[in-house]
């Protein structure tokens, strides 16, 4: 099968194999090697880095702003930091919105001017949540009503601060971090409970000293990056879509190895074991986090209700869990999760038009939807552009009645470029 096409038709799956590809690198930890190696005096080797087009926007911003950035094979990339300059041109951010927000961060602790721009789709993404709170650290950036294209003017002093996160965000808490480390005093932010920590376990590997303390990150600055070697763990919101896949299709069993598990990143993992799913995790190695392997058996499966501090962990992985959710037995409710609104495409409504389509029950409310369980009966879906809608749908489409089209598949290369062609293995 292509590994991208505009339109995918995928059967109903009688067995899948017991071994998943090993998932890619972890999108979120490669964003952050590639920039704090970028930031970084000295070499940084990065092993295990992401594919797909969002982290290569991280990579070409920081090489137009001066940083050395080679491939050294797949998934490995050398990078060499240094001072930055003035880009010749805006910095192109593609469809990633980690990319433009966390380099608002960066970028108002030098002493330069750019401009951060991106796709139509991420001209759309709220930016003054990131802005305002870094103009309370004294940057001066601009956006264009709330939205990109972002001018951030450096050379200004940037000072310590106390601030209250509006929203648990790892990329609104990752960009003041970094803030914090190139202004001069103590920076203590709280809020950001819930969400995922990899920039305060992954900066000590870069030399930046970061404390928690309960509920608040304190960063006293300025403080220098320095480069460092690591291995990038297994993206545990890329393995999802195979335990899902194992949780759905009845007699499978799937295990997926050298996953991160994070504490903050297996909520998806936790939501299936609550939903009936037989889950077993072993932890391998700690460094740079917890990973290891990951196995999911087939059960009948029951509905669950999500909501609260449980939704930041596992944003990315609710429009899986709706699908999954449409073979549970009763109504599985989702609450606090109207983020899902501002992503890549208002994930909301895009997974609520696609399980219709295909026979489901949904509905939706402000922060969330419920959806009724049974089996999807097959169709043809939108994506809505959104990387992470189509391979949802596709995965949805192995234990459906008959056949399901997805349309606009294509989109899947932003973060899992070999999805369908693992997929299509997967079935062997």
């Amino acid at each position: 099968m292509p590994t991208q096409t505009a339109s995918v038709s995928i059967a109903p799956a009688r067995r899948l194999a017991t071994e998943a590809p090993d998932a890619p690198g972890d999108k979120s930890i490669s964003h952050r090697a590639v920039l704090f190696g970028a930031l970084a005096e000295g070499e940084t080797n990065v092993t295990n880095l992401a594919p797909g087009k969002d982290v290569a926007s991280t990579m070409s911003c920081v090489a137009a702003l001066g940083a050395s950035v080679e491939r050294r094979g797949r998934g490995a990339v050398r990078i060499r930091g240094g001072a930055w300059h003035d880009p010749a041109a805006a910095l192109d951010c593609g469809n990633s919105g980690t990319t433009m927000r966390l380099l608002m961060g960066a970028l108002a602790t030098r002493t330069i001017a750019a401009t951060l721009d991106g796709d139509d789709s991420l001209r759309r993404r709220p930016m003054r949540r990131i802005a305002e709170p870094l103009q309370a650290f004294g940057a001066r950036i601009d956006t264009t009503d709330g939205h990109a294209p972002v001018r951030v003017h450096g050379g200004y002093a940037l000072r310590g601060t106390t601030l209250q996160l509006a929203i648990a965000s790892a990329q609104l808490a990752t960009s003041l971090t970094i803030a914090a480390t190139g202004a001069n005093g103590r920076s203590e932010l709280d809020g950001a409970v819930g969400a995922r920590d990899h920039t305060e376990r992954l900066l000590p590997h870069f030399g930046i000293h970061v404390e928690r303390r309960g509920s608040v990150l304190v960063v006293d600055g300025p403080q220098r990056f320095r480069g460092t070697d690591l291995r990038v763990p297994g993206d545990p919101s890329a393995a999802a879509f195979w335990l899902a896949a194992a949780a759905i299709v009845p007699g499978a069993r799937i295990a997926v190895r050298g996953v991160c598990l994070n504490p903050t990143r297996i909520g998806f993992v936790r939501a299936l074991e609550r939903m009936g799913a037989d889950v077993r995790m072993v932890v391998e190695t700690d460094v740079p986090e917890p990973s290891g392997t990951i196995e999911v058996a087939h059960a009948p499966l029951r509905a669950i209700a999500l909501g609260g501090d449980e939704v930041p962990g596992i944003i990315d992985e609710l429009p899986l869990l709706g699908v999954v959710a449409a073979y549970a037995q009763g109504t599985t409710t989702v609450r606090g999760a109207a983020e899902l609104r501002v992503k890549e495409s208002d994930r909301i409504e895009v997974l609520a038009a696609g399980l219709r389509a295909l026979g489901g029950t949904v509905t939706t409310v402000p922060d969330g939807f419920d959806v009724t369980g049974g089996q999807l009966a097959g169709g043809t879906v939108e994506s809505g552009g959104d990387h992470r809608l189509a391979m949802a749908f596709a995965i949805g489409a192995l234990g459906a009645a008959d056949a399901v089209t997805i349309d606009d598949a294509s989109c899947v290369a932003i973060s899992h470029p070999s999805f369908f062609d693992e997929l299509e293995a997967l079935r062997r």
